[in-house]
Parts: structure tokens; sequence; C-alpha cells
């Protein structure tokens, strides 16, 4: 199955499960954030989180289960609701390629 890009906007279920989750994730680096949350049919490409109870994540993967599953594999599904969106275009100003927004919406 072909891997899709998807935003994931995602908010703790409790102050504790926020503790939880920063307490899990403080001494890690980024190398490790970004590996511990891949597996064959999903990974975390991009994180954006500020003060607010909730944050974002760029994941590219085969469907939402599978976001779901890489979260229960490294043991953050119960802390956090997420609520995944497909997203059928992807631009970044770091692949620039010269293409139309259509040709982008035409690719498989």
């Amino acid at each position: 199955m072909t891997k899709k890009h998807f935003m994931c906007t995602h908010t703790f279920v409790s102050q504790e499960a926020a503790k939880q989750f920063l307490s899990a994730t403080l001494e890690l680096t980024d190398r490790q954030i970004f590996e511990g949350l891949k597996t064959e049919k999903a990974e975390m490409l991009a994180h954006w989180r500020g003060e607010e109870e909730f944050f974002f994540c760029h994941w590219y993967a085969e469907t939402d289960d599978d976001i779901f599953a890489a979260l229960e594999a490294a043991g953050f599904n119960d802390l956090m609701h997420t609520l995944p969106n497909e997203m059928q275009l992807f631009l970044s100003a770091e692949t620039l390629a010269d293409k139309t927004t259509q040709e982008y919406l035409d690719q498989p």
C-alpha cells in the first residue's frame, strides 16, 4: 500500500498524561524521538508543540490506523487523543520541483 501524508492534531487526555509524555521524552534526542515513532507503515516527519494542550505532527503513513499503531508501540496512544487528517497535497520549500499544483495533485 502507498504511504500518504497526514497532519495530526494531538491533545493530551489530562495534565497527568502531558506530564508523563514530557517525562518520557525530555531526555530523548530529536533523532531518538523520530526513530521511536517509525514503523514499517508509519513515520512521524515533523513535530510542532508550544505551551498549549494540543500539538501537531506531520505523519507519512499507509492509513490513519497505522499512525495509532505507531503511537501505541511507543506507549503514547493512551496519553493523547489524535485526529489524523489525510492531506492530498504536500508542498515543502525543502523539495521544490517547479511543478504546478495540478501536477502535484495528479501524482499517484
